[in-house]
């Protein structure tokens, strides 16, 4: 301050008091002009090339350990019974896939022939004996198993 200067308003010394703790921490909560901060800053580094003094060292770390909040690691429990669940998917269409692969095909079976059919409905309504369904039945057996040793070759 040069004598020609007026004394400094309570406004300016407070904005100083901003400026001086935002040079001592980096930052300030309160709103400091940028380029006085800027400018107070070139010339702190100038100085001693920005390095701090061990006790304000000391006391910003502290301030910032004591500032801190420990991680909480919270059970990811959602995550764990999706993981799960598609494990188990995965394994679910894996079984299937080799039973399926380990099963032959099955085998295309004949459909019963139009005089089997007749055979019944006539055995039903009691218009004919039961041999000629006895018959009928035998020629679809015949026919059913040869097409099954024929598919699993048993």
């Amino acid at each position: 301050m040069t004598p020609d200067e007026e004394e400094p308003t309570p406004e300016e010394l407070l904005e100083a008091e901003r400026l001086a703790r935002a040079l001592e921490r980096g930052h300030s909560p309160e709103p400091v002009p940028e380029d006085a901060l800027g400018a107070a800053a070139l010339l702190r580094f100038s100085k001693d090339g920005g390095a701090l003094a061990t006790p304000t060292r000391e006391r910003i770390l502290e301030d910032v350990l004591s500032r801190a909040k420990p991680s909480r690691r919270r059970p990811h429990v959602i995550g764990t019974v999706l993981g799960l669940l598609g494990l188990s998917a995965a394994g679910a269409a894996s079984i299937a896939l080799v039973v399926r692969s380990q099963s032959p095909e099955p085998a295309s079976l004949p459909e019963p022939p139009r005089e089997l059919l007749e055979a019944q409905i006539a055995a039903a309504n009691m218009r004919s004996s039961l041999t000629t369904l006895h018959v009928e039945t035998r020629r679809y057996r015949e026919t059913f198993y040869a097409k099954l040793r024929e598919r699993y070759g048993k």
